[in-house]
């Protein structure tokens, strides 16, 4: 398949002079009736590019290869969906290589004076569906630049895995405290003083 990206490295990255955005990666290929087509752009969609030889490297096929998965604009990715009429008539979108900036662009414009039409609140809800996730607990846990969705989402779950499995240990062992001290007839101040130095911050 052809090289994708802004800078046509195969990854949606985020670019300074990169005006549109291009941060949503959707399968082209996947629905006869393209982006081209429903957002009414030249046929670009069914060109042969320099196809992607891996590692973000252009190959040397002379005729190029066909576009399948691609970086498209996020802003015309929002007009899209209202245009296609819905998430569910959209071309498959490339979770994997999502970038994380769609989602925070999407988060800060959605319902507010510059999102009239609710596009861009649309485009948000599309992609959390879609991909499974939530756009607010994983932009508070994991703001970096440049990263997918799929990754920022194990993050959040691998992170939150090591906080629960601490916050019922720590939660146990203060109940088996607190049991030990009855029995052996110490105060409650005692037991308030160890529960509150073996609390764990956030």
């Amino acid at each position: 398949m052809a090289l994708t990206g802004y800078t046509r490295n195969g990854s949606c990255i985020d670019k300074n002079d990169d005006s549109g955005s291009h941060h949503i990666c959707i399968d082209i290929s996947s629905r006869e009736e393209d982006f081209c087509t429903v957002t009414g752009q030249s046929d670009w969609c069914s060109s042969n590019l320099p196809c992607d030889a891996g590692n973000g490297m252009e190959g040397d096929d002379d005729e190029g290869c066909p576009i399948e998965n691609w970086c498209v604009c996020q802003w015309a990715f929002a007009s899209y969906i209202s245009a296609a009429g819905g998430c569910d008539e959209i071309q498959e979108i490339q979770c994997d290589s999502v970038n994380l900036q769609a989602l925070g662009a999407y988060s800060r414009l959605a319902g507010t004076s510059k999102d009239p039409n609710g596009e861009y609140a649309a485009a948000l809800e599309c992609i959390e569906y879609s991909c499974g996730v939530d756009s607010s607990s994983i932009l508070e846990l994991y703001p970096l630049p440049n990263h997918p969705i799929e990754r920022a989402k194990y993050a959040l779950y691998a992170g939150r895995v090591p906080l629960l499995f601490g916050t019922v240990f720590i939660g146990i062992s203060a109940v088996l405290y607190r049991r030990m001290n009855k029995q052996e007839g110490r105060s409650d101040e005692n037991v308030k003083e160890i529960s509150n130095y073996t609390k764990v911050d956030d």
